[in-house]
């Protein structure tokens, strides 16, 4: 039943096998009728059309909102076949390697239509030959553009440019992470954009950021590497002397997670306001807000933490990985309560918690050498599968020390399949938030420029 100021409008009575052209059927229906509510009644047998309710209410156009009515709450399950939360969202990114990549693909993941820009150049994005691993494709890129369209541009061309901005013209957000100055140099920087599409919301990403903050860093080519040894995080994972790379790309991820969530936030905005935003962020700002906890540290002593543990926590304790029978057990100790309980149920030494060179967490990384004999002591003495026992049925926080075999086979690792230019499949890690229990289900990997015929076509 459709009704709006308590009149019936349309009584619709259909077969929901035919999903998908009911939704097609329903959307149209919803856009044309000032509706005040969508009400589906449903018989036991049929609960499943909770999912087309939540498609018909989430399908409202702009034209419904501009005439006033207000659209009921979208659901998200990660099914293709609903609604997804970004659904309608245009994403137009100028992108390379990792960091816009990633955030474009996270607002891909949840129904933005997303226009990668690639070189007219027969190669594209450089991070396409980074490694054949996933079936031939590099596996970065694989990791960050699933749910994507690939267009090759020319910007130096007038009709290329001129193709970019019909586009921009119906887009949402605009990102960009070329080399700094590029995009301006193109005639395609955010204050530009900003001043010709007042509701579009510009993100750049840069190495350091901006003149004004970076200073003479803010020209500088920046690479994860690079940000990580700048950002002095390098120095925390390796030896004394020899600073070490973190074994994944953590600048360009964190970098890419804060623009994603900035984007996010500057939709929200944007609904309230009609008004566009500039977003700038960097590299180097994204590791200076993982650094926060280390830098306090070492301005409230002038040390910092200690480097070169290995798995060992700097600042509680004990928080640590211990040789076993086997393979290393690591254990980690987060109160006096957990501390007591290792001591009395799997150490056997209830006395611990009551000597001052234990009896807080302060006192026991001051005498953290003390402590440790001890523990390596209790652990050796044990099978290794029956201290896994004792730590699980006492409730201290333990972990395996795996290796990636170990990681591949983990039960609680979720994998969806992702398509790739060829066809062929393989199979990804699922994205960590489900939404009603459900993994997402993500749409395919694009080939370089695979979508340039219909791109320019749609906006000739």
């Amino acid at each position: 039943k459709f009704s709006a100021q308590g009149k019936l409008h349309r009584r619709v009575i259909v077969s929901f096998s035919y999903h998908s052209l009911i939704m097609q059927i329903l959307r149209r229906a919803s856009t044309r009728l000032p509706l005040a509510s969508v009400i589906l009644n449903v018989r036991p047998d049929q609960r499943h059309l909770s999912s087309v309710a939540r498609g018909v209410a989430a399908s409202r156009s702009r034209s419904a909102l501009d005439a006033g009515v207000r659209p009921l709450r979208r659901c998200f399950s990660g099914a293709t076949s609903e609604r997804r939360p970004l659904e309608g969202i245009l994403v137009v990114s100028l992108e390379q390697a990792i960091a816009a990549p990633f955030c474009t693909s996270r607002l891909a993941d949840a129904g933005a239509r997303v226009i990668k820009i690639e070189r007219n150049d027969g190669k594209g994005d450089f991070a396409r030959g980074y490694d054949e691993f996933a079936n031939g494709e590099s596996a970065y890129f694989v990791y960050v553009n699933r749910g994507k369209e690939s267009l090759a541009l020319d910007l130096k061309s007038p009709d290329d440019q001129a193709l970019l901005h019909r586009i921009l013209s119906k887009a949402d957000v605009w990102v960009q992470n070329m080399a700094p100055g590029a995009a301006d140099r193109a005639g395609f920087g955010s204050a530009a954009l900003r001043e010709k599409y007042p509701s579009l919301i510009t993100v750049d990403i840069s190495g350091y950021g901006h003149p004004e903050s970076a200073g003479l860093y803010w020209d500088m080519k920046a690479y994860d590497m690079l940000i990580q040894a700048e950002s002095g995080i390098s120095t925390l994972t390796g030896k004394p002397g020899w600073p070490t790379r973190v074994g994944v790309s953590v600048a360009d991820i964190a970098c890419g997670m804060f623009c994603h969530a900035s984007v996010l936030e500057a939709l929200l905005e944007r609904k309230r306001t009609g008004k566009g935003v500039s977003i700038d962020t960097s590299l180097f700002s994204a590791l200076a807000d993982w650094m926060s906890v280390p830098l306090m540290h070492w301005e409230a002593d002038g040390k910092g933490p200690s480097i070169g543990n290995g798995l060992r926590h700097p600042s509680v304790q004990p928080y640590a990985a211990y040789e076993t029978q086997g393979a290393p057990v690591l254990i980690s100790i987060q109160n006096e309560r957990e501390f007591a309980s290792l001591c009395e149920k799997v150490l056997e030494r209830p006395d611990l918690p009551k000597d001052e060179k234990f009896c807080s967490n302060v006192a026991r990384c001051s005498n953290s050498a003390a402590l440790d004999e001890i523990i390596k002591a209790s652990f050796l003495s044990m099978d290794r599968t029956a201290l896994i026992d004792k730590l699980r049925t006492h409730r201290i926080a333990y972990g395996e020390v795996n290796d990636m075999e170990g990681f591949s086979k983990h039960p609680a690792l979720t994998r969806v399949p992702v398509e790739l230019p060829d066809g062929s499949k393989v199979q990804a890690v699922a994205p960590p938030a489900q939404f009603d229990g459900k993994p997402a289900q993500l749409r395919p990997v694009p080939g370089y420029a695979q979508h340039d015929e219909q791109i320019r076509k749609e906006f000739a």
